[in-house]
């Protein structure tokens, strides 16, 4: 029997490449655009496209049901301002989610959604289920090495950063001479980048880390040529990611990309904290 997943995309190219594999293994995929974020031209790379507004999570549900779909991944990025968008519209589900929700953060709110997909019998995986081949491994990845200037800094922003994943804040710290430049809210990582570059040039360290109980269904950290691109053109001389938890899209471009500009990019391994 072939294998059914429901795509629930959002911005990036995150989305295009699970389809992409899950595609290649055989899997039909049933994507559902949520709109304004999701790339339409994702319907050109997966069996099934619809759009769907944030907020239409009965609708949702009433779709992959049609479609008869029992496991759904969410990839592609979607800030929390949506939660103060006065365009958006909530319909009842996902007001009865919002409602019992103890705080709005990533992990409340999407493991409730989650919860709720569960009940009719919608299984959400692991957003990496088809990418395991593009999650970080530890070590220098590129020809440059950092230098002990940004090896310091590194060591400052992976801190930094765990601490502001843990408080689901964000997952990105830039430092510079010791100094933390610039942290990441609602804005995403790609304006954090932009900040620092107005506020501090360049030879920035970018860290991105995930949290220490980070839920693999959602929110994992993603970096790819797109990121790189910004990072040449705003001061970064060295990215930083958690090894084995970041997904590296168009990992082999990505490198020949930032081998090019001289930027260093390193799979950090974070130790498991003690309870």
């Amino acid at each position: 029997m072939t294998t059914r997943i429901a795509l629930i995309a959002g911005a990036g190219r995150f989305p295009f490449h699970v389809a992409q594999e899950a595609k290649r293994q055989g899997v039909v995929v049933v994507a559902m655009g949520l709109r304004g974020w999701a790339d339409p031209t994702l319907a050109a790379h997966v069996d099934t496209y619809e759009d769907i507004a944030v907020g239409e999570l009965g609708r949702l549900i009433a779709r992959l049901k049609v479609h008869g779909v029992q496991q759904a991944i969410m990839a592609g990025k979607v800030t929390k301002d949506v939660l103060f968008d006065p365009r958006a519209s909530f319909d009842a589900e996902t007001l009865a989610v919002l409602s019992r929700v103890k705080d709005a953060s990533v992990t409340a709110l999407l493991g409730a959604i989650a919860t709720r997909l569960a009940q009719d019998g919608i299984t959400l995986l692991d957003s990496s289920t088809y990418l395991r081949q593009s999650l970080c491994p530890i070590g220098v990845l590129t020809s440059r090495r950092p230098t002990a200037t940004e090896e310091e800094d590194m060591r400052i922003g992976v801190e930094a950063a765990r601490q502001l994943a843990a408080l689901d804040i964000g997952q990105t710290v830039i430092v510079k001479g010791r100094v933390i430049v610039a942290v990441e809210a609602l804005e995403g990582t790609d304006a954090t980048i932009r900040r620092a570059h107005t506020l501090a040039r360049d030879g920035l360290v970018v860290v991105k880390t995930a949290s220490a109980t980070q839920d693999w269904r959602f929110d994992l950290p993603v970096i790819g040529t797109e990121t790189l691109t910004l990072a040449r053109d705003s001061g970064v001389s060295c990215i930083a990611v958690e090894a084995g938890s970041t997904l590296l899209l168009e990992r082999d471009a990505l490198i020949r990309l930032a081998n090019s500009t001289g930027i260093a990019v390193v799979g950090v391994a974070i130790p498991a904290r003690s309870s």
